[in-house]
């Protein structure tokens, strides 16, 4: 075996636990820093352009020989090879905007709020002239700051330089396999495709927080306006802070699934200062060390987000332990974010609300054209953002980008945005495209599940066993080939926005 490879394949684990720990203490407000350069440091090789390059020797071996299981390991090992080096140049500028945001203190009439406290306000705000005081101040605070975002956007191009790529889309598409402008017309078709259906809804909505509220092009809807709208203030009786957790918990167990899948997810629920208000999960090891953080709110969002993390720890949790490291560790990222997608679109089936929030049949209805109309909106926000995303690495992030950002957020969601966000408002490594492959892929394992189980196949054990038997396989399938495997058609992206617009002319 290469050198290189070796000592990657041997350390790689260690590596993994180690940031996902940092990852852990800093979004579970344990720690303000995250220290990530010191960890690359003492892992050189993980960042080596010279172990790509052995990788990519071992993998066209591997292909040689046709040994698909060496085959899939490479790939995998080669994905996170790519990514590394470019985190290893972005280690500095990740370390300041982490320090950044963990000290930044934004006056809100008269009152100072932590960023994070401060974007956590603002869809929870129930009065509109403070939710545009709040906005305003986030969009300010990261127009003023934008130097370290722009470093770490920079820090892919560097990374294109130093592993000899063409440009960021064709590096990240030879490593991940995902067809960036087959997936960006995909997205393009969606928008069109959803664009009446949504805008109906979301005038709906808007009027429904305030009588007044009307969306772009007539109105002057913002995006603050939206964000509070799918919380869906008038409907919080029907989602209690108390009721959530007893819920999943019911259901799971209904299921023939515990919370804590048999000690290996341990549940961090304290309440504490600097933790993220949104539920995440770490991967410390796999599949004995799941971490799921949450702090227990109220709300459909926030059950949601609930649900979509417990399907990430649930699908971590029963990967087999027997596979090797890479395919334990490593896998399409469009994977697992389509089981986790799984769990959260229990929202958009009544007799699931009935049966473990106790709602009469009219609201659940209600319910679930809601959760339907939440699920569209991100949608379409991402199907924007591949576009714009795409554009930035490439041109690089100049404020010419602010403007192309709030564009194509403004005609996906005809609320207008601040421009500010334009380099905030960015996943590493492109992945919008895994969210919105993953989104196709739930369309098939649902419909699979249906078809197999009934519609109330989140009562049927047998359904959740047929899921743990995907989950088990870990890093071996990606999103198009499992596509095609459950049910004999590849990925469409359209068909996620339409199953969505079904549901919403019901």
């Amino acid at each position: 075996m290469d050198r290189p490879l070796h000592s990657v394949r041997t350390r790689l684990d260690d590596f993994l636990a180690e940031l996902a720990t940092l990852q852990y203490r800093h979004g579970a407000g344990l720690a303000r820093e995250l220290p990530v350069s010191s960890l690359h440091a003492s892992f050189p090789e993980l960042s080596s352009p010279d172990t790509f390059v052995a990788a990519n020797e071992a993998l066209a071996k591997a292909r040689a020989k046709d040994d698909p299981l060496a085959v899939r390991r490479l790939q995998l090992l080669r994905e996170l090879l790519a990514t590394q080096v470019e985190e290893a140049l972005a280690a500095r500028p990740a370390e300041a905007v982490a320090a950044l945001e963990s000290r930044a203190t934004l006056a809100v009439d008269e009152q100072s709020l932590g960023f994070g406290e401060a974007l956590g306000r603002v869809p929870h705000e129930r009065v509109r002239s403070r939710r545009a005081v709040l906005e305003r101040a986030l969009g300010n605070f990261l127009w003023e700051n934008r130097g370290p975002y722009g470093d770490r956007r920079e820090a892919a191009l560097h990374a294109v330089e130093r592993l000899g790529a063409k440009d960021y889309a064709a590096l990240r598409e030879d490593v991940t396999g995902v067809p960036f402008a087959a997936l960006a017309e995909a997205a393009a078709r969606t928008l069109a495709r959803t664009e009446d259906a949504y805008r109906d809804v979301l005038a709906y909505v808007l009027k429904k927080l305030d009588p007044l509220l009307r969306p772009l092009p007539g109105g002057d809807a913002r995006r603050h306006d939206l964000q509070a709208a799918l919380q869906a203030p008038w409907m919080d009786e029907l989602f209690r802070r108390e009721d959530a957790w007893p819920a999943v918990v019911r259901w799971l167990g209904e299921w023939g699934l515990v919370p804590n899948a048999g000690g290996r997810i341990r549940i961090d629920d304290e309440e504490r200062p600097g933790k993220s208000p949104r539920p995440f999960v770490v991967t410390v090891r796999v599949p004995e060390d799941i971490r799921l953080v949450l702090q227990p709110r109220g709300g459909m969002d926030a059950l949601g987000s609930l649900l979509h993390e417990m399907g990430h720890a649930q699908h971590r949790a029963h990967v087999s332990a027997t596979l090797p490291m890479e395919l334990r560790r490593l896998g399409d990222a469009a994977v697992t974010e389509a089981h986790a997608a799984v769990f959260e679109r229990l929202l958009l089936s009544p007799d699931w609300l009935k049966r473990y929030l106790g709602m009469p049949t009219l609201a659940a209805r209600d319910t679930t054209r809601l959760a339907a109309f939440q699920a569209l909106t991100v949608l379409r926000r991402h199907c924007a953002k591949l576009s714009y995303e795409l554009s930035l690495m490439t041109r690089g992030p100049s404020t010419e980008r602010a403007d192309e950002y709030a564009d194509g957020q403004r005609h996906a969601l005809f609320t207008e945005p601040h421009p500010g966000f334009f380099l905030y408002d960015v996943d590493p490594q492109l992945y919008v495209a895994h969210y919105l492959r993953a989104w196709a892929l739930e369309t098939r394992l649902t419909a699979r599940l249906t078809e197999r189980f009934n519609e109330d196949f989140w009562r049927n054990p047998q359904a959740a066993t047929w899921l743990q038997g995907l989950y088990a396989r870990g890093g071996m399938d990606d999103a198009e080939g499992l596509a095609t495997e459950v049910s004999g058609t590849p990925l469409a992206l359209p068909e996620a926005g339409e199953r969505l617009v079904a549901i919403l002319n019901r």
